[in-house]
């Protein structure tokens, strides 16, 4: 493929070339970067017409089998209470009656306990949704409630509440089994895809439970999936991380992903001080993974040859995260690494550890972190102590919990607000170019050798936001630079030197 007319940019110096260049990609690599390369026989030209040309967006953290339901989900987003959500259920059901779907299970998603003064229960989704299968996932993909015709399919014993933690996690990988889902699953995997690659992804990593390396090259895929195995998958893993699992190598092995703790939404985020939700709650959430298992695990994918992903979202997980990754000596990255301390992320520097983060969840967490745990915003999303101290940055999602859009990452990272108020700890901002360099898995320009993923830009949205006198970003400037990274428009999407999408 010829891509001529373009301006590329460097994510890492913030500047743009000075004359409109040509880029050649052959066997998947950047073989030539000049002005006025001349198309050979048979080669696919992409006219960029002076757009701006970047490295391929990625996700570092995905549930795509999650995601690929999410077109055929009850919404739960914003429900505060049980009896909202009753309501809720009870008017899709109606609406299913009367259009003579009547034969699939329910699914739903997006609900947060922490919002909720009465726990919900088994007997009262029973009485409303009857003999229907009914799923509803928490927002943070952490727990789920389930009605008794669900337990059944799934074969879970019965209960008053929630399924959450390990137990829920095991049970994701079969709700398949319950009538229209797996169709659900199959329809939504190609919608997934085609609305990443309009964003300028190019890859993302697929941290969905059960088997996702046996899924992928059945699904014809058109960006480059990196698939996670968990501890009790770990044996069947077919290779080290970094292994091509499909004909085009774009599905590639990647790491172990250990769940240390749960999330604020749940009540379950590991912290090393009391937290409480104002409803009853008061505790330092869950350990899923104690020290011991999680050395364990780490010590044999290391010697399978894998890379290691440990989710930790409380302070107290990262610690006991980072002190089994310093004795293992595995590359490794901590997922979320929502509330650190100075130290957490002085080990995450010297250990070459990656701040696998999710700015948008700031946006949704921050009354709830201020809630729960008073005087301790400061350790939440500390952007720019991880990237001032060396600490290597990805971003991500973490789809379906927050929408498959780097973009809407970057401007979170930018300014730290999702209304009128200003930026939240505004010293953690990111400049727009640096936000941009963690959403590249590692590529901030694009040269010669390097992969050929190429994203084209109607606009530059990466312009330097001016500071205060105090450092600071001018919060009406970073609120700005924010809703340009918002708005911007991808024109094309390359993957491995293959047009992927063309707006």
């Amino acid at each position: 493929m010829l891509i001529r007319q373009v301006r590329p940019f460097d994510a890492a110096t913030g500047e743009t070339a000075a004359a409109l260049l040509d880029l050649r990609i052959r066997g998947g690599v950047i073989s030539e970067i000049a002005a006025g390369l001349r198309p050979a026989p048979g080669e696919e030209v992409l006219d960029g017409e002076g757009a701006l040309a970047i490295p391929g967006l990625w996700d570092r953290h995905v549930h795509t089998g999650q995601l690929a339901q999410a077109h055929a989900r009850l919404d739960t987003g914003g429900a505060g209470s049980v009896g909202v959500i009753l309501e809720l259920v009870r008017a899709e059901l109606a609406a299913r009656r009367d259009a003579g779907m009547t034969d699939q299970a329910l699914i739903g998603f997006g609900h947060r306990l922490v919002d909720f003064a009465v726990p919900p229960t088994v007997p009262a989704l029973d009485e409303a949704t009857g003999s229907v299968p009914t799923v509803l996932i928490g927002g943070d993909a952490h727990h789920a409630w389930l009605n008794s015709a669900a337990l059944d399919r799934l074969e879970l014993p019965l209960r008053d509440g929630i399924v959450a933690e390990e137990e829920w996690f095991a049970v994701v990988p079969r709700l398949p089994v319950l009538p229209g889902v797996a169709d659900a699953v199959a329809t939504g995997a190609a919608m997934m895809q085609r609305q990443a690659l309009q964003r300028g992804v190019v890859g993302l990593v697929d941290m969905e439970w059960g088997r996702p390396w046996e899924d992928w090259p059945q699904r014809a895929p058109r960006m480059r999936i990196r698939t996670a195995v968990y501890p009790e998958e770990l044996a069947a893993a077919p290779g080290p991380t970094g292994m091509a699992l499909d004909a085009r190598g774009l599905v590639t092995m990647g790491p172990l992903k250990v769940i240390v703790d749960g999330a604020l939404g749940s009540h379950s985020a590991h912290t090393r001080t009391i937290y409480t939700d104002g409803h009853g709650y008061a505790g330092r959430g869950v350990l899923s993974v104690g020290p011991e298992a999680l050395r364990d695990a780490l010590a044999q994918a290391k010697a399978q040859g894998l890379d290691a992903a440990v989710h930790a979202i409380g302070d107290a997980a990262a610690q006991i995260a980072l002190a089994a990754i310093r004795e293992v000596g595995i590359a490794a990255s901590i997922e979320h690494a929502q509330m650190l301390t100075d130290d957490d992320i002085e080990a995450m520097a010297a250990l070459g550890v990656t701040a696998s983060v999710q700015p948008a969840h700031l946006l949704d967490d921050r009354d709830a972190t201020e809630a729960v745990w008073p005087g301790h915003g400061a350790q939440a999303f500390r952007l720019r102590d991880l990237r001032d101290a060396g600490v290597p940055l990805a971003l991500g999602s973490d789809a379906p919990v927050a929408p498959l859009d780097p973009w809407l990452a970057m401007a979170a990272s930018v300014h730290r607000s999702a209304d009128e108020r200003p930026s939240w700890h505004p010293e953690q901002q990111l400049q727009p170019r640096e936000a941009l360099a963690a959403s590249t898995d590692g590529i901030t320009s694009l040269r010669l050798g390097g992969i050929g993923d190429v994203v084209l830009l109607e606009e530059n949205p990466f312009a330097e936001v001016p500071r205060e006198a105090d450092g600071l970003l001018v919060e009406t400037a970073a609120r700005e630079a924010a809703e340009r990274l918002r708005e911007t428009w991808v024109q094309a999407t390359v993957v491995a030197g293959r047009l992927e999408s063309r707006l």
